[in-house]
């Protein structure tokens, strides 16, 4: 019997071990995040209903983002041709222009799709920069003036 019981007990806890990261706590917990798979910095959507990683190469000039389902454990397909981000810069804003990326291999196509590109020539001489998402529109809702730092995320 006490065998069972702490079988019972053993499985119980692997399944809600396995739960993970439901809702229902605070996310401010110490040691709760989710790590960008690309190394890049996450940005949060809402209450979670979203994320958004930004991985830059300095050397090409580019920025690569690519849109996630919570907790950055599958990509999320959007349906948008573009969106803006402004970097605030020492001698003024660059305005950074993500355009959508086709992968035929996935079946993504442009607006239909979880990875953008911008290119931004200014990126070799910088490792850090804070920049706005002024909006963009993810599964219906619509996020605006999300604030984060580049690599830091938000």
């Amino acid at each position: 019997m006490i065998k069972l019981i702490s079988l019972m007990i053993l499985a119980s806890l692997i399944v809600f071990g396995q739960a993970g990261c439901g809702g229902g706590h605070d996310h401010s917990e110490v040691g709760h995040h989710h790590d960008p798979p690309h190394g890049g910095a996450g940005v949060t959507l809402g209450d979670e209903e979203a994320h958004i990683e930004f991985l830059v190469d300095a050397e090409a000039g580019m920025v690569t983002a690519w849109f996630f389902k919570p907790h950055m454990e599958r990509y999320l397909r959007i349906k948008a041709e573009s969106f803006v981000v402004l970097a605030k810069l020492p001698d003024g804003e660059a305005r950074l222009t993500f355009t959508a990326v086709a992968n035929a291999g996935t079946g993504e196509t442009v607006g239909d799709t979880s990875q953008f590109v911008a290119r931004a020539d200014w990126l070799a001489g910088t490792g850090s920069f804070d920049a706005v998402l002024p909006e963009v529109s993810v599964r219906g809702t619509v996020y605006r003036n999300i604030a984060f730092n580049y690599p830091k995320g938000n």
